[in-house]
């Protein structure tokens, strides 16, 4: 895949985002970072820059950091023109470049290292100033001119507060050592389905940062909370919450057999706008048991006794309904107690699949699911005017 293309670039910036969460889990940043500010990443502190971090990200592992890389030389050039601009002091700001590339044996960036058994600033001066005064790479030129302009001093300065990091982690490989900072707090089994959550957010923080939605720094301790509260939603009496803003699709665009909880409602004249509603917690509670499943959180035993409590609450209820209504009742009283029936199920009911998982549309969506399947009903006599749907749909009959 060439280096230029669209994919090698969007995989750069999402290098980026995730590399600044590792970073951030692993301690290498103090304080709060931001995104696409000074710098690819930069870490604040009492609002204040302490570093400054370039990420370097090539799909190509075989590529190595040489004395005449454009990617050395465009991350200088950047450096250089901010001690220029008196927009970052040296003396008092680390820079940073992470690169998936290779270093070369006796190259600049391999005396530029963390320890300082890794560091010759000196050496790697008077190379890079050869470099920059000898080479005729026309893609460097304007990153040479800008080097040479900062004072022999700023030159040093410069060098002396840059350390790089190479043969970093690619996108890919990077994953599971985040993984590994999150099971120091997490079960083994739940360390994916975690990971999976805590990625999604953090990309959407970082991307409401970058556009300014949100505030721009994020802190360390916002990563940790968000971390425990998802963690939360893995204990034994719990279950995560995953598509409270999903966006779920038309009732036209739903296969006849997903309708028939809507034929449901609407025999009891239950309003369009209320039934959009019903098709909101029918395919949210749906997408979100299936993901349950696929994810090893519940089983299907767990689903089943869940399903038995549901029906036996609204079968109590269902069948003082039908107690209520005098023999002989006429259409409108069996719509309008039927309409009773889902609204006290609707408004007042929350039987949870476990004690803290209590988010209403779980329950409601089962409802509609078990309605769905003509398990249940709001009609008095709603299997017997749907009859027609358990022939066509192959629905499971349920005798109330």
């Amino acid at each position: 895949m060439p280096e230029f293309s669209a994919t090698a670039s969007a995989l750069g910036y999402y290098y980026q985002i995730r590399y600044a969460l590792f970073a951030l889990l692993t301690g290498e940043l103090n304080g709060g970072i931001s995104l696409e500010t000074m710098d690819d990443i930069t870490s604040e502190r009492d609002g204040s820059p302490v570093e400054l971090i370039q990420t370097k990200h090539h799909v190509n592992q075989t590529a190595s950091l040489a004395d005449a890389s454009p990617d050395l030389w465009k991350t200088l050039r950047n450096w250089s023109c901010k001690i220029l601009n008196n927009e970052v002091d040296p003396n008092t700001v680390q820079l940073l470049l992470v690169s998936t590339d290779n270093i070369t044996d006796n190259s600049v960036v391999s005396m530029l290292g963390y320890t300082p058994a890794q560091r010759y600033v000196k050496k790697a001066l008077d190379q890079l100033q050869k470099v920059a005064e000898e080479s005729y790479n026309k893609t460097n030129a304007k990153a040479y001119q800008d080097f040479m302009a900062l004072t022999k001093e700023q030159r040093y300065l410069l060098l002396e507060s840059i350390k790089v990091i190479a043969a970093s982690p690619n996108i890919i490989d990077i994953v599971p050592k985040i993984q590994r900072q999150l099971a120091l707090s997490t079960r083994d089994e739940f360390i994916e389905p975690v990971y999976q959550r805590l990625e999604g957010w953090w990309f959407d923080r970082a991307i409401k940062s970058m556009k300014g939605a949100e505030s721009k720094v994020i802190f360390f301790s916002e990563v940790r909370a968000m971390i425990n509260d998802i963690s939360e939603q893995f204990y034994a009496d719990n279950l995560p919450i995953d598509f409270l803003s999903c966006v779920v699709p038309e009732e036209e665009t739903l296969a006849d057999s997903q309708k028939v909880f809507i034929k449901q409602l609407q025999l009891v004249v239950v309003g369009q706008p209320r039934i959009r509603n019903a098709i909101n917690d029918y395919y949210k509670a749906y997408q979100q048991r299936s993901k349950w499943v696929r994810e090893d959180l519940v089983n299907i035993n767990e689903l089943e006794n869940y399903e038995n409590r549901l029906i036996n609450e609204w079968q109590r209820r269902f069948l003082i309904m039908q107690e209520n209504l005098a023999e002989g009742s006429i259409e409108h009283e069996m719509k309008l107690a039927g309409r009773n029936l889902y609204n006290e199920i609707d408004e007042n009911i929350n039987i949870c699949i476990r004690p803290k998982c209590n988010e209403p549309y779980v329950m409601r969506g089962s409802y509609h699911m078990l309605a769905n399947d003509l398990r249940i009903g709001w009609h008095a006599k709603f299997i017997e005017r749907l009859q027609y749907l358990l022939q066509n749909a192959g629905a499971m009959q349920y005798e109330p």
